[in-house]
């Protein structure tokens, strides 16, 4: 225990995050190691969580045992689909949260600075670096809100509560996560304010790729909102790949992570891990997504189209 204690002690913030990002994926992984319908019970949630006529696969052949029982343990705990406004909820108010703390100098953010300055061996992100990333995430959540109330529609369907309580702990951790890298600027500029020059060809851009992805990832929001009910997509970039809005959930987190790269670094170690576990997660349910359509609607519907990833998933 007490060589825990001491684990934990010394121990600075940033591995905080990259260990539950990296065990987090690391679970999501092992779940695509079940069999289907153990798997499909377990991760599929909204349309594709199958109802009592769909217990038995085309030839009547009942469930797994395994399956059966996972039925049974998910079955409780099923909540709204339509939760998921709640992720963007927390995302927002925490990232407002966090530019409160540090410009009130306030005991939270400052306690988790002295922390993690005091026990990172490497060099701190550039304040200006800090700012913009913190104002991408602002402004992705503050999106995503949006759409919850006024682009999707509201759904019906449940998931199970544990899809929903990772995910909240996912945007707290990505919330810290902007942040933690830059400590020891934050600390400097408390100290000795001054201006940060931020306007470098590399910041330029991944701004005008992050503002771009930002607004294909909206117009692919409004496109599947415009759709009818169980309408297969097949509209721009729906056209080549069956979930491109989990294409620029990617490539959003790419470029806040190559916005926070401390000097000498191409990404942001700690933001990076996110991102490990946003393709993770979305590329198991983008792999879930694609069977389900050609199960819907005909396998000629799909072929050719890649999961997430063009060339690669």
């Amino acid at each position: 225990m007490d060589a825990l204690v001491a684990l934990v002690s010394g121990t600075p913030p940033s591995a905080f995050c990259q260990t539950f990002f990296l065990i987090s994926a690391a679970a999501v992984l092992s779940l695509n190691l079940l069999p289907k319908d153990a798997r499909g019970t377990v991760m599929d949630y909204g349309a594709r969580r199958p109802d009592a006529a769909q217990k038995s696969d085309a030839n009547g052949r009942q469930q797994t045992s395994l399956a059966s029982i996972l039925d049974q343990v998910t079955s409780y705990g099923q909540i709204p689909h339509s939760w998921f406004w709640h992720f963007y909820c927390l995302s927002t108010t925490l990232s407002a949260f966090w530019a409160w703390q540090y410009l009130e100098q306030g005991s939270v953010i400052a306690s988790m600075v002295e922390r993690q300055a005091s026990m990172s061996q490497g060099p701190s992100v550039e304040l200006g670096r800090v700012a913009l990333a913190w104002a991408m995430m602002a402004s992705q959540g503050s999106r995503r809100l949006f759409e919850c109330f006024f682009v999707s529609k509201p759904g019906k369907t449940p998931m199970w509560f544990v899809h929903w309580a990772l995910a909240l702990l996912f945007y707290t951790a990505m919330s810290v996560a902007i942040w933690v890298e830059g400590c020891g600027a934050i600390r400097e500029s408390w100290q000795s304010p001054r201006t940060a020059m931020l306007l470098t060809p590399g910041v330029l851009l991944t701004l005008a790729v992050f503002i771009a992805t930002w607004l294909k990832q909206n117009e692919c929001h409004r496109y599947l909102a415009s759709l009818k009910k169980y309408t297969l997509p097949n509209e721009g970039m729906f056209k080549y790949i069956i979930c491109p809005h989990y294409t620029c959930e990617c490539v959003l987190y790419l470029a806040i992570s190559f916005m926070a790269a401390p000097p000498g670094s191409i990404f942001n170690k700690t933001l990076l891990c996110g991102l490990a576990f946003v393709v993770v997660n979305l590329g198991a349910t983008a792999f879930g997504t694609k069977q389900w359509y050609a199960e819907k609607f005909g396998i000629e519907g799909v072929v050719g189209k890649w999961r997430m990833i063009p060339g690669i998933f």
